[in-house]
C-alpha cells in the first residue's frame, strides 16, 4: 500500500493559500462598524456611481470640518469626503483600497483642506512636516 498523504497535504495547503490571497480587500476597519446618524454624508455631496453612499462613516471632525470615508460595494475603492462647516466647498477623492499606505491625497483650491486618507495599519511614526494625524486613517495639512 502506497502512502500519498504528503502530496495531498501539500495540494490542500497550496489551495488554502491561493484562496486566502484571492479573498479580496476587506476595506477600512472604520467602515465596518454600525452606522450612526452622524455618519450620514450630506445629501449635497455628489459621489461616483461605484461608491455606496450608505457605507459613509465619519472618521473625524477638526475645526468644524467633517471627514467621511465611503467605499464601493466590493471594497476595492475607498474615498474621503471633506466637508467644511458651510458644506459649500466640499471635495471628494477616491483611490484603490490598501491595507496600509496612502489611498488618496486630496486638496481644495478654495480652502486649507489638504487631506491624506491612509489604509489600515499605516506607519505614521514619521509623519512629514506640515501634516497632523487626526484619526487612524487621516492626515490633514496644518497649513
Amino acid at each position: 500500500m502506497k502512502r500519498r498523504s504528503f502530496p495531498f497535504i501539500a495540494v490542500v495547503g497550496i489551495a488554502g493559500l491561493l484562496l486566502t490571497g484571492c479573498s479580496g480587500q476587506a476595506g477600512l476597519k472604520a467602515l465596518q462598524r454600525d452606522a450612526t446618524p452622524e455618519d450620514s454624508l450630506p445629501s449635497s455631496i455628489t459621489l461616483s456611481e461605484e461608491v455606496n453612499r450608505d457605507s459613509s462613516r465619519l472618521l473625524a471632525t477638526k475645526d468644524g470640518v467633517r471627514y467621511f470615508a465611503v467605499q464601493s460595494d466590493d471594497a476595492r475603492t475607498t474615498c474621503v469626503a471633506v466637508v467644511p462647516p458651510d458644506e459649500n466647498d466640499w471635495h471628494v477623492g477616491c483611490g484603490e483600497t490598501r491595507n496600509s499606505g496612502e489611498i488618496i491625497n486630496v486638496s481644495s483650491a478654495k480652502g486649507p483642506y489638504s487631506t491624506i486618507l491612509l489604509g489600515d495599519d499605516s506607519d505614521t511614526g514619521k509623519i512629514e512636516s506640515g501634516w497632523i494625524k487626526i484619526s487612524d486613517n487621516l492626515l490633514v495639512s496644518d497649513r
